[in-house]
């Protein structure tokens, strides 16, 4: 019961700063969309992209104020501790399914194309870090999408800031070294990938003449999470 009790206080904790996260804050703005505005094959996207996520904070159990680790795009690696999940299974004998609590930071960097509509999505594809980012579209929009209304540029404006709180989960094998049978981690597949799209700009751009066909070129913003697990 006191468990029952102290998880839905850290929730109301969850949903009261997911609030005020809303009110953004503005910082130094530089109109630059930089190298994560380029397609996989290295050429400019045709809309500029219209957010930057500066970086992905992992926080431990389900205290969204305890960060014990930082992923930004210039450095995607992050070791995440087994024990910081808040919540931790065992699928089969071989196979161990984490999640983690996060944070993610987005500012705007442009406004979104004349004439188009602002109903943006948040995604988190599922997979491996060796092909998320080439992952293609099979089905877009997703059948049942997370609506990021508050980042519509009416309450985001150019150059501010907002922060999205969202879950990490992922399938890890689980393997031991002799000879003290210590515990190994491997092949994570999971949400190593985050993005948002503004759905008007997808749909453009899924169509000819543009027919982008990656997940990642018709995101307005995706950061990549390259994770290795530990006791």
């Amino acid at each position: 019961m006191m468990k029952t009790i102290q998880l839905l206080k850290l929730t109301a904790l969850s949903a009261i700063l997911v609030t005020a996260s809303i009110i953004s804050c503005t910082d130094h703005f530089t109109p630059d969309p930089g190298p994560d505005c380029t397609l996989l094959n290295g050429q400019p996207r045709f809309f500029p992209c219209e957010f930057v996520i500066t970086k992905v904070e992992f926080c431990k159990d389900l205290n969204i104020l305890d960060v014990f680790g930082t992923v930004t795009p210039a450095q995607p690696d992050i070791t995440l501790p087994v024990r910081y999940a808040w919540s931790n299974y065992n699928n089969s004998p071989d196979v161990k399914i984490l999640t983690y609590k996060v944070k993610l930071h987005i500012k705007r960097i442009a406004n979104p194309p004349a004439g188009g509509s602002a109903d943006y999505i948040f995604g988190k594809p599922v997979g491996r870090v060796s092909d998320i980012m080439s992952f293609g579209i099979a089905v877009f929009p997703p059948i049942h999408p997370q609506v990021l209304s508050f980042i519509h540029p009416s309450f985001l404006p150019l150059g501010q800031s907002t922060v999205v709180v969202s879950d990490a989960e992922y399938a890890v094998k689980i393997g031991t070294l002799p000879p003290m049978n210590t515990p190994v981690y491997s092949d994570p597949i999971g949400n190593v990938l985050y993005n948002i799209h503004n759905l008007s700009t997808s749909n453009l751009l899924i169509a000819p003449p543009h027919n982008y066909s990656f997940v990642v070129d018709l995101a307005e913003a995706h950061i990549l999470i390259n994770p290795t697990f530990a006791d």
